[in-house]
C-alpha cells in the first residue's frame, strides 16, 4: 500500500513537471532576431539616432540630440517610438519625447482624459469673447506707517493670595 502511494506522487509530481515545462508563461517571449537595425552616434555629445526591427513586428526608433549647446540652458532632447503587438494581438504604438521639461509619452494604449462637458465648454467660449481685462485699476499706495494707538496695551495683573478655598457648591465640583 505504502509502494502504490509512494508511486502515485512520484507519478503526479512528474505530471506536474511536465505540464509546467510545456506551458508558456504568456509574460516571457523568446528573444526575437534582429532583422533589420541601424546605430549612429553624432560627432558631438549626446547626438545620437537608432533604429531596429525584429522578426516578430517590434519596430523601436530613438533620436538624441543637445538643445542650447554651450549655454547655460543645454539640455538633453530625446525622441522616440516603438511599435508592436501584445501578446492578445492588439497593435500597441507608444511614442515619448523626454527634454528639460519632463518626460510626455503618448500611446494609443493609454488613457485619455473625458470630453469636456458641454456646459464648461459653453462658459469657456463665452469667457474667451468676453473683453479683455489686463488693466489694473490704479490705486494709490501708501506706505503704513504705525500708529501708537495701534498696538494693544498690556494687561496689568495685580497679585491675588488665597487663605482659604473657593466655596463651591457640590454640583459646580469635579
Amino acid at each position: 500500500m505504502q509502494q502504490q502511494v509512494s508511486i502515485w506522487c512520484a507519478q503526479l509530481i512528474s505530471c506536474l513537471l511536465a505540464a509546467a515545462a510545456n506551458a508558456q508563461d504568456e509574460y516571457f517571449r523568446q528573444p526575437e532576431k534582429i532583422v533589420k537595425a541601424s546605430n549612429e552616434v553624432g560627432e558631438r555629445l549626446g547626438n545620437y539616432a537608432f533604429t531596429y526591427e525584429t522578426e516578430g513586428g517590434i519596430l523601436q526608433s530613438e533620436v538624441g540630440q543637445r538643445k542650447h549647446q554651450g549655454t547655460e540652458d543645454e539640455a538633453q532632447l530625446i525622441q522616440g517610438s516603438v511599435q508592436y503587438n501584445a501578446p492578445d494581438g492588439t497593435p500597441v504604438a507608444l511614442s515619448w519625447t523626454a527634454d528639460e521639461f519632463g518626460t510626455q509619452v503618448r500611446g494609443t494604449h493609454l488613457p485619455t482624459p473625458p470630453p469636456i462637458p458641454p456646459a464648461i465648454a459653453r462658459a469657456l467660449e463665452w469667457l474667451a469673447k468676453q473683453p479683455s481685462t489686463t488693466e489694473q485699476p490704479e490705486v494709490e499706495q501708501k506706505p503704513y506707517k504705525a500708529q501708537e494707538d495701534t498696538f494693544a496695551k498690556p494687561i496689568v495683573v495685580k497679585k491675588q493670595t488665597f487663605t482659604k478655598p473657593l466655596g463651591l457648591n457640590k454640583s459646580q465640583r469635579f
